[in-house]
């Protein structure tokens, strides 16, 4: 059964490349500005940390995205990466 879709767009002037050390589904190619990547997320529950590979210790380019499973079994979604 597939995941949930995970839309991430590329809304600066700079490059970027999302990258997970939990979650191989967020590796994305480089993002263009103006670019976007979709992620299907796998099973949960589960918690995925990414960043942005091309600067890896910028904290404003970090997350979390969190899957949690629907009553039914299958994937109901994820957390909002950036808060409320």
């Amino acid at each position: 059964m597939g995941g949930a879709p995970l839309q991430f767009a590329n809304a600066d002037s700079i490059d970027h490349r999302i990258a997970s050390s939990d979650c191989p589904e967020l590796g994305s190619p480089t993002l263009a500005a103006g670019a976007s990547f979709t992620a299907t997320m796998g099973a949960g529950p589960k918690t995925c940390g990414f960043y942005d590979a091309i600067q890896p210790t910028a904290a404003s380019f970090q997350g979390t995205v969190i899957v949690q499973p629907t009553a039914g079994g299958s994937d109901a979604g994820y957390g909002n990466p950036y808060g409320p």
